[in-house]
């Protein structure tokens, strides 16, 4: 049971062969050797398809990140990519050669996954995915001639959403009361002066507005022409006039990781993609600590983190392996609600699917419909804000009532609901794409399949951690048990039939 919750929290899920090959190994060793496998690369392999005269127009990075989510060996490293692409919003319905773009960016997100949060936060601005979802590529200099201003977007944004937040937090992330009043992180003045530092980026070519071939899926590059000599003021640093874009950025970019919101900001977002969705001060202030020392000293001495502040790697080794992760009994609130991507390719994994080529199925183009997808589709958020924002409370439910965030149930209501049901009813029937892709494997189930009790245990197992009610497990056996046995045909509708009332069941919706 453990070791199914443990893969749950790490990886994007696991058959029953990997949960049982876990029992008995050290959790830290094992979160050691997952941390050193080398990153997934997209570009480079797209790339590769191209010059073999594979076609890349379009989305194809929507295909190789499926099938990594679901057969890559880097898995953590993956959640990771998956849990920033939430934090450092971009959207492939905004990129130029969406393709490529998109797949520098997923490589700037895997290669930093476990790196210091500064040197991430850098790779992100210099990239062409955020410039142009941003809207800070070729951003001009202001003209006081023209009243021409520069673009306020990503100045904006990059306190608001990507590391400080708008109000000033306590380490344990809640905010920080003068007079009993919240006290705001930054004034549009902020904004103001902070977005003269965010002009002159383009990419590389002979000047501002040509590019050379491929410079599209680089790191930008600044041309200091069109960078504004101004002086910059914000969050009280003062950038002197007609210093260097490149120099001016870096300033920035400093000033804004020392500020002592982003620890706080940053644990609890990342707690709330891996274990809890409402996470309690206590935990967000452990983590956050971990954060700012760099470094964390698991219980068997193992230390991860290199013990400069902002250490990712010494983050998520404090978030996976904090006490309270392990504990429902003392930390009751500490799980957290499986969104719907996660909910799908756990499925994928915990069935061993074969013959894996997404860009053969035709539901996974594009699953960002509520209606008919899974309303949520890695790397096309509907805005900068995700697709939930994380102090999300759910009005009319036990979490709301209880004052807890749960921000997964902003992509829930009665629609997605059966939108999900419909689209998990395509893959587990085998009708969402050809025959002879995306193959589940039952036969373990199939091998069981007369015990209705015994086939229902199994999944409540593999599936979600022996967390299903007694009651709801009695009606999964009881409509098991209406298909009568004759044949291995017989035995394989009950198979599916049970996966499909195991994965749409509430328990399947909570990872523990």
């Amino acid at each position: 049971m453990e070791a199914q919750k443990w893969l749950g929290r790490t990886t994007f899920g696991a058959d029953y062969s990997a949960i049982q090959s876990l029992v008995g190994t050290d959790a830290e060793e094992w979160l050691q050797a997952e941390i050193d496998k080398p990153a997934s690369l997209y570009l480079s392999d797209l790339l590769a398809r191209q010059s073999a005269g594979e076609n890349i127009d379009g989305y194809k990075h929507r295909d190789v990140l499926w099938d990594n989510m679901i057969a890559g060996n880097d898995q953590l490293r993956t959640r990771m990519l998956f849990a920033l692409s939430q934090l450092f919003v971009v959207s492939d319905d905004t990129a130029y050669n969406a393709t490529p773009q998109i797949a520098y960016y997923m490589d700037v997100l895997s290669k930093n996954a476990f790196g210091n949060f500064r040197d991430l936060l850098e790779e992100v601005t210099y990239s062409s995915a955020m410039a142009r979802y941003l809207t800070y590529w070729r951003n001009e200099k202001g003209d006081p001639a023209t009243g021409r201003m520069p673009d306020e977007n990503y100045a904006r944004e990059v306190m608001q959403l990507f590391t400080i937040g708008v109000v000033e937090l306590n380490q344990d992330g809640t905010p920080k009361l003068v007079n009993g009043k919240e006290v705001e992180t930054f004034t549009n003045d902020d904004v103001e002066g902070l977005a003269k530092v965010f002009t002159g980026l383009s990419w590389a070519g002979p000047n501002f507005y040509q590019e050379d071939a491929g410079s599209q899926y680089k790191r930008l590059v600044m041309f200091d022409y069109m960078h504004s000599p101004e002086e910059k003021r914000f969050l009280g640093t003062v950038i002197p006039a007609n210093t260097g874009g490149d120099e001016s950025v870096k300033i920035a970019l400093d000033t804004i990781f020392e500020h002592p919101n982003v620890a706080p900001f940053i644990s609890r977002q990342l707690i709330q993609r891996f274990t809890a969705s409402s996470p309690s001060p206590e935990y967000v202030k452990r983590v956050a600590d971990v954060f700012d020392a760099g470094t964390f000293t698991a219980l068997n001495g193992r230390v991860f983190g290199t013990g400069e502040r902002g250490d990712l790697e010494a983050t998520m080794a404090a978030i996976l392996l904090d006490p309270s992760v392990n504990d429902d009994n003392n930390y009751p609130s500490e799980g957290k609600i499986r969104e719907p991507v996660l909910k799908f390719v756990n499925w994928a994994r915990a069935f061993d699917i074969r013959n894996i080529d997404s860009s053969r199925e035709g539901m996974l183009d594009d699953t960002s419909s509520p209606s008919t997808g899974l309303g949520q589709q890695p790397m096309r958020s509907p805005s900068v804000f995700n697709f939930y924002r994380p102090g999300y409370v759910a009005p009319g439910t036990e979490t709301g009532a209880q004052g807890l965030t749960a921000p997964e149930f902003q992509v829930v209501n009665q629609g997605s609901i059966v939108s999900f049901m419909n689209f998990m009813t395509a893959f587990i029937f085998d009708t969402s794409g050809p025959a002879d892709n995306f193959i589940p494997d039952y036969s373990p189930e199939i091998a069981i399949a007369d015990d209705a009790q015994a086939l229902t245990d199994y999944l409540d197992l593999l599936l979600t951690g022996e967390t299903m009610t007694d009651e709801a497990k009695a009606d999964i056996v009881d409509a098991v048990s209406s298909i009568p046995v004759a044949s291995d045909a017989d035995r394989e509708k009950r198979a599916k039939l049970a996966a499909f009332m195991t994965i749409t069941s509430s328990a399947y919706a909570i990872q523990r």
